[in-house]
């Protein structure tokens, strides 16, 4: 990744000085003077060679002294914006981010999010952000703006050189302890809050929230910013590029004559914690509910005391923290997933199952689950047993798929890892084989398409892993294979292999979705073989092969 170097000495502390900056106290209701972070001047390495070509190339970066705003911009602080001056949002902001129910456009005071008034403000563009910022300068005085993306970056690194600023990306784990995210909290009861939702990365811990959360419930970072990973993505100052040449080395922020695309920062509760380096573009004319912001002061360069902000929002606000905050300690813990799960025999009349034991004082019990891929129904064959290990006495006559979690009382873990029992289905060619009619398919998933005709919905999500089919030729000869598959976008590859010969590496392009890839011609020699099918793309899938001699 990035060839980073700490901050000196000077910047591992938050300087106060005797001098404050012009500060209009929070007696005039009509705006909120937010908390603000002192942060001293320094140098770092800003980017990542470790990270996606947008972080690079790494350069060295210095930046003036300034103050971070402690937490994201509240709808509280959002509304005295609205209600003062009467600017026009607009209201086709896409809110469903979890999937469920038919999306309904929203605006920024009427969204699905809206929780309270000390949640972030979500459903707004950049340029609203900015002008919140001119704003709020007009009225304290003082300089408010957007963060660039250089202070926002050495703020979240904070004098550290690791892939997060708490750890190595072995540490990730810990992320819960600083952030909002998608974890496994929010995976067990997002579905509860939104009938249908799924929650695509799970991290392996629980942060007690599903989704959009108040500002501040967790620990700061180094500087003592609150919420800079997770929660919502943060709007910048920068127009985007996609790379780092010829990008300023002062602090300031990168400019384009035509900027129609800003930098955003920090990730979400919808995803993984992302790394310090991390980073993404949103479009002027896409508005969605995972976007907020927070404010930067200028103070000239100065070290300047942290500014403690309007008090009676500040006490608002920390009774709100330490209310939920209790709540949080009431939520039953989870116990740690269910590791080493593995097949010790299977036939016809049992399959035998078994995996590592656990410890944990919380553990009450292990749940097994068995899928059927289908039909992709998933039915519990056990729940509560005391000990590591289980038989089915009732298998499916095909391939089936096991999964273990562990228990709580009703608390349930993160699910093991998924093992197939691996009973053959042959196919006898020519046929057209499903995508979830495999023998194994390790790392992959089986899911229901929304997008497929309801008859023929069941399809295997490989991503870049494998999914193995036993096949019976009659007759060698040349065969045609017709693909089903989804990718996610642009042009990619996905290869094709008979036992451990390569014997096709078919290409998908176009617009994102379900593509037919025809007439991928293959030689297979007579009798039983294992056709293996291998993604290499994240978001690949299939549907169908459709086997055809010539």
């Amino acid at each position: 990744m990035t060839k980073t170097i700490a901050l000196n000495s000077l910047t591992l502390a938050i300087f106060t000085m005797a001098i404050s900056p012009s500060t209009v106290m929070a007696t005039n209701s009509s705006f909120i003077e937010p908390p603000m972070v002192s942060i001293p001047a320094g140098s770092f390495y800003m980017g990542s060679d470790r990270g996606q070509e947008n972080e690079r190339p790494v350069r060295k970066v210095s930046v003036p002294a300034f103050q971070m705003g402690k937490y994201e911009v509240t709808v509280a602080e959002f509304k005295k914006f609205i209600a003062d001056t009467g600017y026009e949002m607009p209201n086709n902001c896409y809110q469903y981010v979890l999937g469920g129910p038919n999306q309904e456009l929203a605006s920024w005071n009427d969204t699905i999010y809206n929780f309270s008034d000390n949640h972030p403000v979500v459903c707004l563009p950049q340029k609203a952000a900015a002008d919140y910022a001119k704003w709020l300068s007009k009225k304290t005085g003082n300089d408010y703006r957007l963060p660039t993306e250089a202070q926002w970056e050495y703020t979240l690194r904070a004098g550290t050189a690791t892939r997060h600023f708490y750890g190595e990306e072995r540490d990730s784990g810990k992320s819960c302890q600083y952030a909002n995210i998608s974890d496994w909290y929010a995976a067990d009861m997002s579905a509860k809050i939104f009938t249908g939702a799924s929650v695509r990365d799970i991290e392996s811990c629980s942060d007690n929230e599903a989704t959009l959360a108040t500002v501040g419930l967790y620990q700061a970072n180094p500087f003592g910013v609150h919420d800079m990973i997770g929660n919502v993505m943060e709007y910048l100052a920068d127009c985007y590029v996609d790379n780092y040449n010829d990008a300023p080395t002062d602090g300031s922020a990168v400019t384009t004559t035509d900027c129609n695309t800003h930098v955003v920062r920090g990730g979400s509760w919808h995803w993984y914690p992302w790394h310090s380096s991390e980073r993404s573009s949103i479009g002027s004319d896409f508005l969605g509910a995972l976007e907020g912001f927070r404010l930067v002061l200028d103070t000239g360069g100065k070290v300047l005391p942290s500014q403690t902000g309007s008090k009676k929002f500040v006490k608002q606000l920390r009774i709100a923290q330490n209310k939920i905050k209790a709540q949080h300690k009431q939520n039953a813990a989870y116990p740690n997933k269910p590791s080493g799960l593995k097949v010790i025999s299977a036939n016809k009349n049992q399959v035998t199952l078994s995996w590592n034991n656990s410890n944990e004082k919380i553990l009450s019990g292990y749940k097994v689950y068995r899928q059927d891929p289908i039909t992709n129904e998933k039915v519990t064959l056990a729940n509560n047993i005391d000990k590591a290990s289980f038989v089915d006495n009732s298998p499916l006559t095909h391939n089936a798929r096991y999964s273990v979690v562990a228990l709580n009382g009703k608390t349930e873990s993160q699910s093991s890892d998924i093992i197939d029992s691996a009973f053959t289905t042959l196919h006898n060619l020519p046929v057209k084989i499903q995508g979830e009619a495999f023998i194994y398919a390790n790392n992959a998933q089986v899911r229901d398409s929304v997008q497929e005709p309801k008859h023929d919905k069941v399809f295997a999500s490989l991503g870049e892993s494998e999914a193995a089919y036993q096949i019976q030729v009659a007759n060698s000869g040349t065969f045609t294979i017709d693909a089903r598959v989804y990718h996610a976008g642009d042009e990619q590859e996905f290869e094709l292999w008979l036992g451990d010969q390569k014997v096709a590496t078919p290409s998908v392009s176009g617009d994102s979705g379900w593509k037919t890839v025809t007439n991928i011609t293959i030689q297979l020699p007579q009798g039983n073989h294992t056709l293996i099918v291998k993604g290499k793309k994240p978001m690949f899938a299939v549907n169908w092969l459709d086997v055809k001699a010539i």
